[in-house]
């Protein structure tokens, strides 16, 4: 039974993991408000691919919570019916009202698809999250071994947060803070399926690390770091929001995103602490050397926004080796010191 707790663990997070790589992909291409409903997108099971089938058309079957694009704004039909001959026709008849929730109004076929992509990853993410929690209850059932079912259960609650929270920030046009709140909710479910990994029996890892003191500074000072860094992404959105082009976002933005670049020597500095005794000893374990691969490619993605403006490509790249840092850390604390 742990053996299979132990490999749904894995399959779970690494489902999780992706829906949090599509969702850096859809805060990079702009793609948020691709669906302006959850969770259909446009009233559809089936996101449409071109703007004939967000426009308004003669005799034509329209169910409940269908939206459309006419007059500059979005539109969503109450009830159910069969179009007449004039939108202006059936808007005065009540069959079309605002879509009130935000004034986004705006179709582009690949932000639709994109963010619709991410939807079904995160729906996905679901079913191993929730064969998890089945199994760890079937092993405090017959083996009195509750000790995975709480984080796998945690996991699962932090999903469904996660999910009503999306509908909120889609209902608010993306409202600010709650993208950050977001952000954190992807990421304890991460850490709670590792937990649930770790509870049924993983293998610890080998560090030459003789006290977690370093490590745990590391870990709480990257953490801080990725909560900053998704408050300097909140303000570039405001100045998309405002028109500024990406070549002028660095100058634009306030002062105190420059203490994120900082911060960038702290998090280099804890990790360095810990990582010395295997960097004195000359033989690093595998997983210092990806904490150190880790480190190394987020300073280049840094760099890169410096030196480049911020490209797109880099944004998404550089939030998941955050992650995956964090994430790193974390499960390292359980490790066992090389004697």
């Amino acid at each position: 039974m742990a053996f299979w707790i132990r490999r749904t663990s894995r399959v779970a997070f690494v489902s999780a993991f992706l829906v949090v790589l599509a969702g850096s992909i859809v805060r990079m291409t702009g793609s948020g408000m691709g669906c302006p409903d959850w969770p259909r997108c446009f009233g559809l099971t089936i996101p449409p691919t071109e703007e004939a089938q967000v426009r308004w058309e003669p005799e034509t079957d329209y169910g409940e919570g269908r939206m459309l694009l006419e007059h500059d704004s979005l539109w969503m039909a109450p009830v159910g019916h069969l179009s007449g001959s004039t939108f202006d026709a059936d808007r005065s008849a009540g069959l079309w009202q605002h879509y009130t929730r935000h004034d986004y109004a705006h179709f582009n076929p690949f932000h639709t698809w994109v963010e619709f992509i991410n939807r079904l990853l995160g729906a996905f993410a679901g079913l191993p999250a929730l064969l998890l929690v089945a199994l760890t209850l079937l092993l405090g059932a017959r083996h009195g071994d509750w000790r995975p079912m709480r984080p796998a259960l945690g996991a699962l609650v932090a999903l469904g947060f996660v999910a009503w929270l999306g509908k909120k920030v889609v209902d608010g046009n993306l409202i600010p803070g709650s993208i950050t709140l977001h952000m954190l909710g992807a990421l304890a479910i991460l850490g709670l399926q590792l937990v649930a990994l770790r509870s049924a029996g993983a293998t610890p890892p080998l560090l030459h690390t003789r006290s977690k003191r370093w490590l745990w500074l590391a870990g709480l000072i990257t953490l801080a770091q990725l909560v900053f860094g998704t408050q300097v992404r909140e303000a570039v959105d405001h100045l998309v929001h405002e028109g500024v082009v990406r070549t002028e976002w660095l100058d634009a933005l306030p002062a105190w995103w420059k203490g994120h670049r900082m911060a960038f020597w702290a998090v280099l500095g804890a990790h360095l602490a810990w990582l010395w005794p295997g960097l004195k000893a000359g033989r690093p374990t595998w997983w210092e050397w990806m904490v150190m691969g880790l480190l190394a490619a987020q300073f280049l993605t840094g760099l890169a926004f410096g030196w480049m403006g911020m490209p797109a490509a880099a944004q998404p790249l550089h939030l998941m080796l955050a992650v995956g840092l964090v994430l790193t850390d974390g499960w390292l604390l359980g490790s066992r010191p090389i004697e």
